[in-house]
């Protein structure tokens, strides 16, 4: 430090303590900039995702929509039952309905992170000037994904919540959901599962944003895609051990299929379908799910800040193919 803005009255451990002071300063100011990045960002995707019709018609989309699309899981399983002649267990209508639930908010984190860049790019042309400004491109597309999330979670608690109210037409869901037990004693795993499964999701909506990022065409169906291939693989519709050898494995180094196992052991209870995880007990699931979620984020981290130079690089943070 120049001796002519350097105070030689104080002492030098002085001089140490007001250098930690200032960086710590500088690191909050980044933080805060960060949450008011992501708070705006969430914001924009909130206004976005519900200004295309009037209020009151997109709280009725909301709610309806996840509802019904868990209606016709609810519909196979009472054809599969019927067909059967009632050999499919009643155990499988509460699986199945508590992980499409869950996987609501799989598949609004992945597909909002991802059209973030898209619609930005393609139909506003506004990506660009969003990398140049102040702002961190990933906190902003982490805001653009929280407004998914908030949409998918009011849907996935309306869902659970009409799954409990309707007994006389979802009796076996019904009861598995109001079992006897006490709430309390399990919303810490609660909340704990759900904070792991958001930012497990982040870290993939990531690598999905910066890989379409890197995508002239098709950009728009990866999501879709892995999507899919989530939903086959993570247990959401039957317990993985239905699936091939190999399938099975590749489940089973899914964070997704934790994470769905984690849930719907705290919302309904030990299964008592056939499965290699129903013998792991909730701390083992937090375990696997916390390694698998911190492995996730630091491939995010590096895999984002790859594709995001080599975007700027090749010039296509402007790139529009017109459709």
């Amino acid at each position: 430090m120049p001796s002519a803005y350097k105070d030689n009255s104080l002492a030098p451990w002085e001089h140490e303590v007001i250098a930690r002071r200032r960086r710590q300063g500088e690191s909050m100011q980044i933080l805060l900039q960060h949450l008011r990045t992501l708070r705006l960002a969430a914001w924009l995707g909130w206004q976005i995702e519900s200004n295309w019709t009037d209020p009151w018609l997109f709280t009725v989309y909301m709610l309806i929509k996840p509802f019904t699309g868990s209606l016709l899981l609810v519909c196979m399983y009472w054809a599969a039952r019927t067909a059967t002649g009632g050999a499919v267990s009643t155990s499988f209508l509460p699986f199945l309905y508590v992980s499409n639930a869950c996987y609501m908010l799989v598949g609004a984190v992945m597909f909002g992170m991802s059209w973030a860049v898209i619609s930005d790019r393609e139909h506003y042309g506004m990506l660009k000037y969003v990398y140049i400004s102040p702002v961190q491109l990933r906190s902003y597309l982490v805001g653009r994904g929280a407004a998914r999330v908030v949409e998918a979670l009011l849907g996935a608690l309306l869902t659970l919540g009409l799954g409990l109210l309707l007994y006389p037409i979802f009796p076996e869901l019904s009861s598995a959901l109001g079992w006897q037990r006490n709430w309390w004693e399990w919303a810490g795993w609660l909340v704990l599962f759900f904070c792991l499964g958001v930012a497990m999701l982040i870290a993939l909506g990531l690598i999905l944003a910066g890989a379409v990022l890197n995508m002239g065409q098709y950009g728009m169906f990866l999501s879709e895609g892995v999507g899919g291939v989530l939903y086959l693989l993570s247990g959401v519709v039957f317990p993985i051990d239905v699936l091939p050898a190999l399938l099975r494995y590749a489940s089973l180094a899914m964070p997704t299929t934790y994470w769905l196992e984690a849930m719907r052991r705290v919302l309904l209870g030990q299964s008592t379908l056939p499965s290699v995880l129903s013998r792991w007990l909730l701390p083992e699931l937090a375990g696997a799910l916390l390694i698998s979620t911190l492995a996730l984020g630091v491939v995010a981290h590096f895999f984002f800040r790859w594709s995001e130079r080599r975007a700027w690089r090749l010039g296509r943070f402007d790139e529009q193919m017109g459709w």
